[in-house]
């Protein structure tokens, strides 16, 4: 049973963890680094709060999303328990999630160390990126919340994709304004403003929202990769609007940018395109990079 033993350890699925300091936080979850007494290996600890039936049912979702993979580009859910509570309790349920710790941290810890890649580091980095994103394309689905954050590594050249909790089908169809503010209200919560594709931030009627929010994204982690921020980093923390900076599809490269082939730049803007039919499909991001990346061993 998934009871706490104690104020700094859980038993999940019959495994003690020492939950020793956290590391993340989300709308209504903690991340904690934790330790398991059977074999004193790291672990990176969920827990969820839901104080609804409507965050259970996002808790449980999230968890089927895991279950749903199997890659080395994307985080496994070793362990998971719901605990519930009695009605009178200010909780309905708690659900715990048990991952592996990732000791490298994630890309955006390197794009804040200020860490330069060569062009054959990021192109094989973007890549295992890229074999994640088509795993979860190929089930039909897409991630939505893709950026530096959600990137874990395993090493400098090794990407595990995390956070499956905003995880939809990949074809959404709106057929009605209630449909369109339901999914705008969503995505303000859901989708991180600076890496959120465009078609996020105002949803028509009759609108299909597919996959290619999801290369947008990858545009924006790709950028972050050359230059060490996301190409709308300095409108955010300016104070200006991120959503007009996105919608006016220019994007700023800063002058470093001849440091990579022009085929890195090329690609990246393409998968930055306001329109999503003109974005290229993760399948062809990795055709073409792929190439690049050939290229540059056999320079090397």
């Amino acid at each position: 049973m998934g009871c706490v033993c104690g104020r700094q350890s859980v038993v999940i699925q019959g495994q003690k963890f020492y939950l020793m300091r956290q590391i993340g936080e989300g709308s209504f979850s903690y991340v904690f680094e934790a330790r398991n007494t059977a074999d004193s290996h790291q672990y990176a600890v969920k827990k969820m709060s839901c104080h609804t039936d409507e965050e259970e049912k996002r808790a449980r979702d999230e968890i089927e999303n895991y279950q749903r993979f199997s890659h080395s580009n994307l985080v496994s859910l070793l362990y998971h328990e719901q605990v519930k509570y009695s009605p009178s309790a200010h909780v309905t349920s708690i659900f715990w999630l048990v991952f592996h710790y990732f000791k490298n941290g994630s890309l955006q810890n390197v794009f804040d160390r200020q860490t330069k890649f060569t062009t054959r580091v990021l192109l094989e980095l973007f890549l295992s990126i890229c074999e994640g994103v088509r795993q979860i394309h190929e089930k039909q689905m897409a991630h939505r919340d893709l950026k530096p954050s959600n990137v874990m590594l395993l090493n400098n050249s090794q990407g595990v994709i995390l956070d499956f909790g905003s995880m939809t089908p990949a074809t959404i169809s709106i057929t009605n304004r209630s449909d369109a503010q339901k999914w705008q209200d969503w995505a303000e919560e859901n989708c991180c403003v600076q890496y959120r594709a465009p078609e996020l931030f105002h949803i028509e009627t009759n609108a299909v929202i597919t996959s290619k929010t999801d290369i947008f994204s990858l545009g924006g982690i790709l950028y972050a990769c050359c230059f060490g921020k996301g190409p709308f980093d300095d409108v955010y923390s300016r104070g200006d609007s991120v959503a007009l900076a996105i919608a006016s599809g220019r994007i700023e490269l800063p002058v470093q940018s001849s440091t990579y082939p022009s085929i890195i730049i090329d690609t990246m803007l393409s998968m930055l395109h306001t329109e999503p039919e003109q974005r290229p499909t993760v399948d062809e991001v990795i055709d073409v990079l792929s190439s690049a990346a050939r290229l540059t061993m056999d320079i090397a």
